[in-house]
């Protein structure tokens, strides 16, 4: 019997989230900026990560999976690479030691006056990365039938009911990928996005950029949890409580507009990801 499609695809996402967002540290995602041969190695690790991730493919599917792991993995190196490259190419590098954990996740500190390509280039690599998922899935897996034991050791852990556990797996793999794009894939983004105006320095209270990175969270989190309960016009209510808080802040023009493109993809990112995992489960 042929895999379940979408149990599978959902199981391959949240390989490359974790991968990617959780056990990508960041002293391996520095580093992979650099240059020299500590960054090739840092690089490696990080695929070496992924490729890991990729062992129960290799055990359910035997050489499909196997295929479909080293495909990934290669893909995955020369993505990051581009990326990369493309990265260095845009702006010149001042990181420093110095350099905030959300700043080192996402690459190089860049003192020069605003820009989107890092943030654009962090979109388009995690497009890359999915693109590369789906069509090596496609080629690979779509029609692969898993091995002996791999299908005996599904049946005896769906027990009696199959379709009951095969709805809890998948609602576990939708949640935990959904956690991990709005937790920590999202804050790397908006951190890479914005850069917020830089004001006096303040010993005695956490920074004006730490304390929205964690409103960023817990506000995208809220925005999942309305859209999955399907109370999608609550949002506006959370936005514009969000607004009132700053409202003072808001003449500052170099605050509004960093408040407002940090808060437009936040947002965009919570919506949008929760409508896919709804539809996700819908389908299965």
């Amino acid at each position: 019997m042929i895999a379940d499609p979408i149990l599978i695809l959902a199981w391959l996402l949240l390989a490359h989230l974790v991968a990617d967002f959780v056990l990508q540290t960041d002293g391996i995602a520095t580093r992979k900026f650099g240059d020299g041969p500590d960054a090739w190695r840092a690089l490696g690790v990080h695929v070496a990560v992924v490729a890991a991730l990729l062992v129960p493919v290799v055990l359910s599917f035997g050489i499909q999976g196997f295929l479909y792991a080293t495909v990934t993995a290669i893909g995955h190196f020369a993505i990051d690479r581009a990326k990369i490259v493309l990265t260095r190419r845009a702006e010149p590098v001042t990181a420093g030691e110095d350099a905030t954990a959300e700043e080192a996740a996402t690459g190089p500190t860049f003192d020069r006056q605003w820009t989107a390509v890092p943030g654009a280039l962090f979109v388009l690599d995690q497009l890359a990365h999915l693109a590369l998922l789906v069509i090596a899935w496609a080629l690979l897996l779509s029609s692969a039938v898993p091995l002996g034991f791999a299908a005996e050791a599904g049946r005896a852990l769906a027990g009696t009911d199959p379709a009951g556990f095969h709805r809890t797996i998948l609602g576990g793999v939708v949640l935990a990928s959904l956690l991990i794009v709005n937790v920590r894939a999202a804050s790397l983004l908006v951190a890479t996005l914005v850069r917020p105006p830089r004001g006096p320095a303040d010993a005695t209270r956490p920074s004006a950029a730490k304390v929205g990175a964690v409103i960023g969270v817990l506000e995208r989190l809220l925005i999942c949890a309305l859209v999955l309960a399907g109370a999608v016009a609550s949002i506006g209510l959370v936005i514009a409580a969000k607004t009132l808080a700053r409202f003072k802040q808001l003449d500052d023009r170099e605050f509004a507009e960093y408040y407002l493109l940090g808060t437009l993809a936040s947002v965009t990112v919570a919506v949008s990801t929760s409508l896919l995992a709804q539809a996700v489960l819908a389908a299965g």
